[in-house]
């Protein structure tokens, strides 16, 4: 093969991306061999069984690089669903049964032996589409170290995680060890989430030996946003045909975020977690890192879309294709609660205008709705058991979460005067992200089966996020699975616009200059703003207040106004002249004006780099965290040697329960002992529970504030390390089953005695381990530290 040759394939930039990767990990603390098992792992046991099944079932004589990205996705699915019954059986490793058992029947059937290799006349990605997407799925590997650089793996840097990552931890330790899983920091409580990535890492943890922690704050997201990554421009191909609009969808996806005009800066959280000032879905906020049932959900869901369109299309209706369908569904399902009620609402806007317009059922679709309704059903009847985990009707209540409102206080009192006002800047910043849906409007396209279910889900999403509201502001994973599918249909507009021709360097480059200058626009009316946070104290009050939010919108849409104004008159003389051809005017001038409007987006994506980048070289690349613990120094050690010295079946007991603790509050969100433990606890924390969430609802206060709903357990866990005696401890193992105590020093006071009546073992920090054995009133049960 030549280097021309070479260059051209896509395997260049596939591998650049790849061992760009590997360094940026090694860089984090991920040893190089570690990434190579992972890899070989990987590619192995999950992407190679997922990608024979694809093209077995699906048949549609895709790409080299879209069979394995969603081969990727089915690899995924296969390996979760094969877990969950071996770890029932208590077998884990029974999860390579999956590839051993795919791979082997693929080489044992002769006429299955062909799918190793793609069909030969797959069409081949343009080299520049590969150079584009593979930049693209670069900036997210890069973006990656905002979240790493601030999520050690070794103390003091592990001591300062987002509050989730515990959560996410202490699930894949429930994962590992047991199946039905329950909630692993409050023992016996039922677990009502959707926890099918939990069982994928541990899946991973059990066959390459990775410590879980390495798999959820390095290693497992990176394959699945890459393929994500893949799959969307994959699916826009499939859609509009060109290629261009593959990696358009992409942009559109990450960086196309709400217009931030401001010239201040939102509070640290917002500007940790999120980019805009308003609600806008944004796929590219931290949420991809720290909330792993998001990520692994987006991926596996778009495969279920690029399915569907087939079916919807009459392409592939044979058994294979449904069987993947639901199949796909299936693991969906328990990846993340959010995308099937969205796909449900699509596929019933299907039914209901080719219903309307063509006055017969459009048979796929009512077969996808009733498939896609049965997993909803079987997903709550089982896996949620119809917990609402705090989500309820609330009109507008996330518009008072949106950055503005909140490092503004513009939302504090929630009145529908200022819920209403932030709704319509929302709005017009969901107007800017996808005005390109414009384009479909006046065509037949808008018609098209495959059209009205993009847009049903993204409706879908838009309606969630502005009518729902969840105490942990969840609604938004709503709007943020929807987004791609927004981001498509947008995009769908723009071909229309273009009249479906593909893309030249001088097309592109006149949509990229209308993008240019919405950058411009905005980064002009953002240095002209005040750079002082408005509050109603130095804004005059509140109308002044409102003013202050509102001005550089108006500002930056006045300015869009007279450079569209310009765009046309320009577009207009140009085909009067000649140069342009008969009836592209219109077309042209509404696709510059989309571009225009994306650049004001994109500013904000511009902007937020440019400070990631900044405050990384001020306070560091590495170990940056500048919160203040939550998790206590030892805590890694001492609960990884319980975790070695102990059966999965032991209980333990701790004296820790909250993050933040005063005289009258406790925020109930402690889960560090249960997640390197890997044991179940009497009772840690007992926050992110069905039945934390129903109470809160009940006594109006968030969940993390509400108080444990059983007292007598609290009492008699407490008392065995404040009042220790034979009998308090001996209450713990005769009663609750406690064989461990985990203690933390520095939280909460101890009882000098405890050693009289517990098996001092381990000690790192300020966490110790004891063993309860034999409990005997006035009598020492003390041995020699087996650790530090």
């Amino acid at each position: 093969m030549s280097a021309q040759t070479l260059a051209a394939s896509g395997w260049v930039p596939a591998v650049l991306v790849t061992v760009g990767a590997a360094l940026l990990l090694n860089f984090y603390g991920v040893p190089i061999a570690t990434t190579a098992v992972f890899a070989a792992y990987l590619v192995l046991c999950v992407v190679l069984p997922g990608t024979l099944v694809w093209r077995a079932a699906h048949r549609g004589g895709g790409s080299f690089v879209a069979d394995v990205a969603a081969g990727t996705a089915v690899g995924y699915a296969g390996e979760v669903l094969t877990y969950i019954p071996a770890r029932a059986v208590g077998q884990p490793l029974l999860v390579l049964a999956w590839p051993v058992g795919v791979v082997g029947v693929f080489l044992a059937v002769p006429r299955l032996r062909r799918y190793f290799r793609g069909p030969p006349d797959a069409p081949r990605p343009p080299a520049l589409w590969s150079w584009a997407v593979a930049g693209l799925v670069a900036l997210l590997v890069f973006w990656s170290s905002k979240f790493f650089r601030v999520h050690g793996l070794a103390w003091p840097a592990y001591g300062t995680p987002d509050m989730d990552s515990p959560f996410h931890l202490a699930l894949i330790g429930e994962a590992r060890h047991h199946m039905p899983m329950t909630s692993p920091w409050v023992h016996g409580e039922p677990l009502y989430y959707h926890w099918f990535v939990y069982a994928e890492m541990a899946a991973t943890s059990w066959v390459t030996g990775i410590e879980p922690q390495l798999l959820l704050l390095r290693l497992s997201p990176l394959p699945m946003l890459a393929a994500f990554v893949v799959l969307v421009a994959v699916l826009a191909r499939k859609l509009f045909g060109h290629w261009w609009t593959g990696v358009a969808a992409v942009v559109g996806t990450l960086l196309v975020l709400a217009p931030d005009p401001y010239g201040w800066q939102p509070n640290y959280f917002t500007t940790y977690f999120a980019f805009s000032p308003f609600e806008d879905g944004s796929s590219l906020r931290l949420q991809l890192w720290t909330s792993p049932t998001q990520t692994f959900g987006a991926l596996l869901f778009v495969p279920v879309v690029i399915l569907l369109v087939d079916l919807l299309r009459g392409h592939g209706r044979g058994p294979r294709t449904w069987a993947l369908f639901v199949g796909l569904s299936g693991a969906v399902m328990g990846a993340k609660a959010t995308f099937l009620p969205l796909l449900l609402a699509g596929v019933l806007v299907v039914v209901a205008v080719h219903l309307l317009v063509h006055r017969r059922p459009h048979i796929p679709a009512v077969l996808a709705a009733a498939s896609t309704l049965a997993c909803l059903l079987i997903a709550q009847a089982v896996l949620f058991r119809g917990a609402r985990q705090g989500l309820g009707w609330q009109p507008l209540a996330s518009m008072r979460g949106a950055a503005a409102a909140v490092s503004t206080s513009f939302g504090t009192d929630g009145s529908p005067g200022r819920l209403g006002m932030l709704a319509l800047l929302t709005v017009g910043c969901w107007v800017c992200m996808w005005a390109g849906c414009a384009g479909l409007l006046p065509r037949r396209r808008l018609l098209a089966p495959e059209i009205l279910l993009l847009l049903g889900i993204g409706v879908a999403g838009l309606g969630a996020v502005t009518l729902l509201s969840q105490g942990g502001g969840s609604q938004s994973y709503f709007l943020q699975s929807a987004r791609p599918y927004l981001a498509l249909a947008a995009v769908g507009g723009l071909a229309a616009l273009l009249g479906d021709r593909s893309m030249n360097w001088r097309r592109g480059a006149s949509l990229a200059g209308a993008a240019l200058a919405g950058i411009l626009i905005m980064k002009i009316v953002r240095d002209a703003g005040a750079a002082a946070t408005p509050t109603e104290a130095n804004s005059g009050g509140p109308t002044g207040l409102a003013a202050a939010l509102a001005r550089p919108y108006l500002a930056a849409a006045g300015a869009v106004v007279i450079v569209a104004v310009v765009t046309v008159v320009v577009v207009t003389a140009l085909a009067r002249s000649g140069r342009l051809r008969a009836g592209t005017p219109r077309g042209l001038s509404g696709a510059l004006v989309v571009c225009l409007l994306a650049g004001l987006c994109m500013a904000t994506a511009y902007s937020n780099v440019a400070r990631m980048l900044r405050e990384s070289s001020a306070h560091g690349w590495r170990d940056a965290s500048a919160s203040q613990p939550i998790v206590t120094g030892g805590t890694l050690e001492a609960g990884r040697w319980l975790r070695d010295h102990s059966r999965p079946d032991d209980l333990v007991a701790t004296n820790v329960h909250c993050l933040a603790e005063a005289a009258t509050e406790c925020l109930n969100l402690h889960f560090s002992v249960a997640a390197f433990t890997e044991r179940r606890v009497l009772v840690e924390g007992w926050g992110f529970t069905a039945k934390a969430h129903d109470r809160a609802g009940k006594l109006g206060v968030p969940a993390g504030d509400v108080p444990f709903w059983k007292p007598d357990l609290l009492a008699a866990n407490d008392a065995a390390f404040t009042a220790t005696s034979a009998a308090t401890l001996g209450d713990l193992r005769n009663r609750y089953g406690v064989t461990w105590l985990f203690v933390d020093e520095t939280r909460s006071p101890v009882s000098p005695r405890l050693a009289d009546f517990a098996v001092f073992r381990y000690r790192s920090g300020g966490c110790a381990v004891y063993e309860l054995v034999d409990v005997m009133a006035g009598s020492s049960r003390s041995v020699p530290s087996a650790g530090r």
